[in-house]
C-alpha cells in the first residue's frame, strides 16, 4: 500500500488547505512542480482573473493514482473564500464534485454525499472536502488569516485555525534570491500543517514527506522546506515528551494484577511484577512485601499484558504518540526515508523524543513509471544488491521488495540478504505470482490483496498498478479456499515457514466502503476523535465504485482466508499501514477475533509471536524476568473482549510511562467507555 510517511502525508495533502489572496485587477498566473522524492510527478496551475477569480488544477501520478482536479475559488473583499467549486478525480480515481458558498451570513457545502449549512456572524474559512486536499488552499488560508487581526478564524464546518510564523529563508529561484516564509496553521490538535508563502503572500511550496509541492523550476528547494518543517515537527514532539513522559526508573512494583502470559495464553489472577531500571526483574503469583522507597503501582484487578507490536508501520516524529497512547511499543517500520528513519530512531534511543522503539525494513522498487516514492529506485540488479548492503550496514533487520521490481531480481537478492542474515518481504513484483517469489526467496508476504492475486492471473496484471486493489474487489469473492490450488499453496507457505502481514482494515474498508460514510473501520472510536481528526474518516468514492456487491464478497472470503491461515499455522503479522495507526492496529485484532481466531491468541500474534518473527523473543514479547520492561496496564480483559484494548490505563517502555488519558487529552480524545 502506501509507503512511509507518505501515509500520514497523502491523508494531510489530500485534504489540507490551501487558498491565495485574490488582489482584484491584478490578474496573474504561478505555475508548480508536483514533487515525488524531488522530481517532478505532477503539476498546479493557478490563474487569477482580473475580477479576483482564482482557478487552478492540480495532479499528479503516484504509482496510477492521484488527484485530476479543476477548482474556482472567489472571494469577499477580506479575501476570504465565499464561493468555492472543486471538481475531477479524488486520489483513488473517485469523481468529486463540491461546492461551498456563503450567502446571506450562511454556509453552505456539498461534497462527497456530504451536505449541510451553517449561519454564520464572523468571518469563516471553509476548510474540508476536496478543496482542503489542493495544495493552493492552504496559502488561501494562510493569508486570510495572517490578514486577520487576531490571525484567528473559525472554521466550517467546524473548529478553528490560527497562523503562526516559523521563519524566513532565502530560495534561489531563476530569476535571483527569492524569500518565502514558514507558516504554521494550528487547529485543535497539537501538530500544524505547514505552508510556505513568498513576499507578496503567495503559495511558494510545502513539503509532504515524499511528495512537495514548489515553483516550477525549483525542485532545489524540497530538501530546505523539508529540513525546516522537520525540525519544528520535532521541536513540538520533544516539548510534548517533557510534559508527558513520566519517570520509572529504580524499582517499580505493579500488584494486584490480573497477568497476561503470551507464552501460554492464560491468565495469573492475582499478580506482582518487580520492574528494576526497566527490566522485569521478578514475577510473583499472589502478593510479596514491598521494598521501602519502591514506586508501587496498584493495578486494582487491571490486566497487565506484553506492550502490543505493530507489524506494518511507517513512522514519522506527529505519529509517535498515536503509537504509545494505544499499547503499542515496538513497531517494525515498512518503508520510510533511509535517514530519516535513522535520525528518528537516534532521537527515541537518546530520550529526546518518546516514541516505540523502531525496527527498520529497507525499501527497494526499481525505478520506472510506476515506482515507489522512495529514492532508492534500482537501475540494476548491481544497484539492488547495493542498497542491501547500505541497509545492512545500518542495522535494517530485513529488505522490503515493491511491485516494479523485475520477478529476475528477485532470487540473487534474497541471496545476498539472507547471507547477511536479512528477510526478504514485501509487494510481488508485477509479472510475477506469491508462489514463484516464495520460491524465488521471500520470507514473508506483504498484504493480503497480494494472496488474492495468487489466482487470479497475476502474471497477466501490471501490479504496479492499482489493478492490484481493483483486481481482488472485483474477482476474490469466487476464490474457493478449499480448491486445491489454495490447498496446496498454503501448504507451500507452511513448509517454508512464510508469514502474512494481511494489513486486513485497510483492505476490508477498501472492499467495503460506502462514500460520505464513516469508514467501518473507525466506527470504533470515530466518536471519540476530535471533529477535526473525524472528516478523513469519511468514505469517498473508491477503488470498489460499481463492484459494490463483489467487494462484499471479497471481504467475507479474506476474512475467512484469515482464520484458514492462522489455523493452518501460518503466523499473522498484526499491522496497519494507515494514517491513524494506534486506534487501527486495535481493529486490526479485534478483526482477527472476528475472523475467529480466539482472543488470547490474536494477543499472542500482537505480543510474542511479533517478537518471535524478528528473533527478539529473549528480550521482548512476555512478562518474564530479564526482558525488558515493555507492558501496558489494561482496564478491562481483552482475552474476553479484545475490544477492552481501547482502555489502556498504563504503559511502560523500560525506564519511561506514559498515561493514555493524558495523551487523549491533549490530542481531544475523549475516554472509552
Amino acid at each position: 500500500m502506501a509507503i512511509a510517511r507518505s501515509k500520514l502525508i497523502i491523508a494531510a495533502i489530500i485534504g489540507g488547505t490551501s487558498f491565495a489572496l485574490a488582489d482584484p485587477g491584478n490578474a496573474q498566473s504561478r505555475a508548480y512542480d508536483w514533487l515525488t522524492v524531488g522530481e517532478p510527478s505532477g503539476e498546479m496551475i493557478v490563474d487569477t482573473d482580473d475580477d479576483g477569480t482564482l482557478s487552478l488544477s492540480f495532479s499528479f501520478n503516484d504509482r496510477g493514482r492521484g488527484p485530476e482536479l479543476e477548482a474556482q475559488y472567489r472571494f469577499d473583499e477580506n479575501g476570504i473564500p465565499i464561493f468555492i467549486h472543486v471538481e475531477g478525480l479524488n486520489y483513488t480515481k473517485g469523481s468529486v464534485d463540491e461546492t461551498f458558498t456563503i450567502e446571506n451570513n450562511v454556509a453552505h457545502w456539498d461534497s462527497d454525499g456530504v451536505s449541510g449549512e451553517q449561519p454564520i456572524s464572523t468571518s469563516s474559512l471553509y476548510n474540508s472536502g476536496a478543496a482542503a486536499t489542493l495544495p493552493e488552499h492552504a496559502a488561501i488560508l494562510a493569508r486570510a488569516l495572517l490578514n486577520d487581526p487576531d490571525q484567528a478564524m473559525p472554521t466550517l464546518p467546524f473548529g478553528e485555525l490560527t497562523v503562526q510564523t516559523i521563519e524566513t529563508v532565502e530560495f534561489s529561484g531563476p530569476d535571483g534570491v527569492v524569500p518565502a516564509t514558514l507558516y504554521a496553521l494550528q487547529s485543535s490538535t497539537p501538530y500544524p500543517s505547514y505552508v510556505w508563502l513568498d513576499e507578496d503572500q503567495n503559495l511558494f511550496g510545502t513539503d509532504y514527506g515524499w511528495f512537495a509541492i514548489a515553483p516550477k523550476g525549483m525542485a532545489h528547494a524540497m530538501p530546505i522546506m523539508k529540513e525546516k518543517q522537520d525540525n519544528a515537527t520535532d521541536a513540538r514532539t520533544a516539548e510534548l515528551t517533557n510534559t508527558l513522559r513520566q519517570d520509572a526508573s529504580g524499582l517499580v512494583v505493579i500488584t494486584n494484577a490480573r497477568l497476561f502470559d503470551s507464552l501460554s495464553g492464560d491468565v495469573m489472577r492475582d499478580a506482582t511484577v518487580f520492574i528494576h531500571d526497566g527490566v522485569i526483574s521478578a514475577v510473583y503469583d499472589g502478593d510479596v512485601d514491598i521494598p521501602d522507597g519502591a514506586k508501587e503501582i496498584d493495578a486494582d484487578g487491571k490486566m497487565l499484558m506484553p506492550a502490543l507490536w505493530d507489524m506494518h508501520a511507517h513512522i514519522g516524529t506527529n505519529n509517535v504518540f498515536n503509537y504509545l497512547s494505544a499499547g503499542v511499543v515496538n513497531i517494525r517500520d515498512m518503508a520510510n526515508d533511509p535517514d530519516y528513519l535513522l535520525r528518528i530512531r537516534r532521537m527515541i534511543n537518546k530520550g529526546t523524543i518518546a516514541g516505540p522503539d523502531l525496527h527498520l525494513m529497507g525499501f527497494i522498487d526499481q525505478r520506472s513509471e510506476y515506482s515507489a516514492p522512495t529514492g532508492n529506485l534500482a537501475e540494476t540488479l548491481d544497484d539492488a544488491i547495493r542498497f542491501v548492503d547500505w541497509y545492512a550496514q545500518r542495522g535494517f533487520r530485513g529488505i522490503k521488495l515493491y511491485s516494479s521490481i523485475n520477478p529476475d531480481w528477485v532470487a540473487p537478492i534474497a541471496e545476498h540478504a539472507h547471507a547477511l542474515g536479512m528477510t526478504v518481504l514485501g509487494h510481488i513484483p508485477s509479472s510475477m505470482t506469491a508462489e514463484q517469489a516464495i520460491r524465488a526467496g521471500y520470507d514473508e508476504i506483504t498484504h493480503i490483496n497480494m494472496l488474492f492475486l495468487n489466482f487470479m492471473n497475476a502474471e497477466e496484471i501490471d501490479t504496479r498498478t492499482p489493478q492490484r486493489f481493483i483486481v481482488p474487489i472485483r474477482e476474490g469473492g469466487n476464490l474457493d479456499l478449499e480448491s486445491d490450488e489454495v490447498v496446496d499453496f498454503i501448504a507451500l507457505m507452511k513448509e517454508r515457514n512464510i508469514a502474512h502481514d494481511p494489513t486486513y482494515t485497510i483492505f476490508r474498508s477498501m472492499f467495503v466502503s460506502v462514500p460520505g460514510e464513516v469508514s467501518l473501520e473507525a466506527k470504533r472510536y470515530y466518536e471519540n476523535l476530535p471533529e477535526a481528526a473525524r472528516q478523513s474518516m469519511i468514505e469517498k468514492e473508491g477503488f470498489n465504485k460499481g463492484l459494490e456487491a463483489e467487494g462484499r464478497e471479497s471481504a467475507e472470503v479474506a476474512r475467512a482466508l484469515i482464520r484458514t491461515l492462522h489455523e493452518e499455522g501460518i503466523r499473522l503479522l498484526p499491522g496497519t499501514d494507515a494514517a491513524y495507526p494506534g486506534f487501527v492496529l486495535l481493529r486490526e485484532l479485534e478483526l482477527y477475533a472476528d475472523a475467529g481466531i480466539p482472543e488470547n491468541e490474536v494477543l499472542q500474534l500482537a505480543t510474542i509471536e511479533s517478537a518471535r518473527h524478528l528473533g527478539l523473543d529473549q528480550s521482548l514479547g512476555s512478562i518474564t524476568p530479564s526482558k525488558r520492561a515493555h507492558l501496558i496496564l489494561v482496564d478491562g480483559d481483552p482475552t474476553r473482549r479484545i475490544t477492552d484494548l481501547l482502555k489502556v490505563d498504563l504503559v511502560i517502555k523500560d525506564t519511561a510511562m506514559y498515561k493514555p488519558s493524558e495523551i487523549h487529552e491533549t490530542f481531544g480524545i475523549t475516554p472509552f467507555e
